[in-house]
C-alpha cells in the first residue's frame, strides 16, 4: 500500500502525540485532519480522474483501524468522512471531489433525526421555492459538526412518505446551526453534536441523486462504508488496548507490587490477555470477510457487514474492560491510555446507527419483516 508510509508518519508525528490533548479538552483534531489531508489520506478513496488516490473500502478500513489505535476521535471523523465521500463520489459535484482529493475538504454525514423514530427514517420533506430548498431538521450525532466543509444530509422525499432524498449541504449554508459547546464521555474530540436546520437553505442543484432516491443510496453506499469503518475503528481500539495491556504485564512493576508474582506469571492474567487477543482475532476475520464480500458484491455482503459491526462493538467493550482489569491502577495513567479507549469503546456503539439499531436491521432481515429500513439478505 503506497500510502502506508505517509499514514504511519502522520500517526506517529501528529495523531498520537495529540490524542491525550484531544480527549482531555474535547478538542477537534484539526491539526491531525489537516496533516492527513496533506498526506493524501482524505482523498484516498476519491477516483484518480478527480485527483484522488483511487482506493476503495479495504484501504479505508486499514486507515481507520491504524488511526483508531492512536486516537478514536480522529478515527471517528475519518469514518464519517469516508462514508460521506463514497456518496459524493457517485453523486457529488466534481469540484468538491477535487477539493477532497487535494485534502482541502472534509465531509460528514447528517442522516439521523433527533427523536424516537427508526434509524435513518425519512425526515420532514423540504419546501422548494424559486430554485431554493428549505430543509427543516434536527440531526443527531453529526460527527465533525461545525468542523466539516459539507454534510451529506437526508430529508423526506416530496413525493412519498417512505423514502428520503439526499442533499449536499455546505457548512456555510444559511440557517445551519451548530452548538458551540459539546460534551461527551468518549470520542470527545470527534465534534459529534446535534445540527439544526430551521430552515437551512440550499439550491435545488444540491440534490444527490433524485428525489426519493436517498433511502436506496444510503443502504447501497453509505451504510456499507459506515458499518465496515465502525468495525475498523473498534478493531483499532482493541489492538491498542491489547498492546498497552501486554506492556503493563511485562514491564517494570511498581514498588508496592514487589514480593508478588509478576503479572505475566499469573494464570488469570494470561487468560484475560488470551481472551482479548482471541476476540480481536474474531473481529479481524469477520471484518476481512465482510469487506471482501462487499468488494466482490457477494449476494449477502450487507448481511455480513450488519453482523460484523455489533460483533466488533461488543468485542471492543469487552477487550477494554479486560484491559482495565489486567492493568489495574495503571489503566488510568494518561500515558498508557487504556481508560480513554475504554470510554471510546462504550461511546462508539452510538451515533447514526446504534448497535441495537443495527441488530434490529439484522433481525428484520433474518425474520423477513418488511419495513423501509429492512435490509434483504440478497442485498
Amino acid at each position: 500500500m503506497s500510502y502506508s508510509g505517509d499514514l504511519a508518519r502522520v500517526i506517529r508525528t501528529v495523531v498520537e502525540p495529540a490524542a491525550r490533548h484531544v480527549d482531555d479538552h474535547a478538542t477537534f483534531p484539526r491539526t491531525a485532519i489537516t496533516a492527513l489531508g496533506r498526506a493524501g489520506i482524505l482523498g484516498l478513496t476519491v477516483p484518480t480522474r478527480h485527483g484522488g488516490g483511487g482506493k476503495g473500502l479495504a484501504e479505508a478500513v486499514h486507515v481507520v483501524e491504524q488511526v483508531g489505535r492512536a486516537c478514536g476521535s480522529t478515527a471517528a471523523v475519518l469514518q464519517a468522512h469516508f462514508a460521506a465521500t463514497a456518496v459524493l463520489t457517485e453523486y457529488g459535484p466534481p469540484a468538491v471531489l477535487a477539493d477532497i482529493a487535494a485534502g482541502r475538504h472534509l465531509a460528514t454525514l447528517a442522516l439521523s433525526e433527533l427523536g424516537d423514530g427508526p434509524p435513518l427514517a425519512p425526515g420532514r420533506p423540504p419546501s422548494v421555492h424559486g430554485g431554493v430548498v428549505d430543509l427543516h431538521a434536527r440531526k443527531s450525532w453529526v460527527t465533525a459538526a461545525g468542523e466539516a466543509d459539507s454534510y451529506v444530509w437526508s430529508s423526506g422525499a416530496r413525493g412519498t412518505r417512505d423514502s428520503s432524498t439526499l442533499w449536499m449541504v455546505p457548512a456555510e449554508a444559511p440557517g445551519l446551526c451548530v452548538p458551540t459547546h459539546r460534551e461527551g464521555v468518549g470520542l470527545r474530540g470527534s465534534g459529534a453534536a446535534m445540527v439544526t436546520a430551521d430552515p437551512a437553505q440550499v439550491p435545488s442543484s444540491a440534490v444527490l441523486g433524485g428525489d426519493g432516491d436517498g433511502t436506496d443510496i444510503v443502504h447501497a453506499t453509505a451504510l456499507p462504508w459506515f458499518l465496515a469503518l465502525n468495525a475498523a475503528m473498534a478493531l483499532g481500539s482493541m489492538e491498542a488496548v491489547i498492546q498497552r495491556s501486554v506492556e503493563c504485564v511485562t514491564g517494570p512493576q511498581p514498588s508496592w507490587a514487589r514480593g508478588q508474582a509478576p503479572p505475566a506469571h499469573q494464570p488469570e492474567v494470561r487468560s484475560d490477555l488470551a481472551r482479548m487477543k482471541a476476540r480481536a482475532r474474531v473481529v479481524r476475520v469477520a471484518l476481512g470477510d465482510a469487506v471482501q464480500a462487499a468488494i466482490w458484491r457477494d449476494e449477502d455482503f450487507r448481511m455480513r457487514l450488519l453482523e460484523t459491526m455489533p460483533i466488533a462493538a461488543d468485542a471492543a467493550v469487552q477487550v477494554a474492560e479486560l484491559g482495565m482489569k489486567v492493568c489495574g491502577q495503571s489503566a488510568f495513567r494518561k500515558d498508557i491510555g487504556i481508560e480513554r479507549h475504554f470510554r471510546d469503546a462504550h461511546t462508539a456503539g452510538y451515533g447514526h446507527l446504534t448497535t441495537d439499531a443495527v441488530l434490529d436491521l439484522l433481525g428484520r432481515a433474518v425474520c423477513g419483516v418488511a419495513g423501509p429500513e429492512a435490509v434483504s439478505e440478497t442485498g
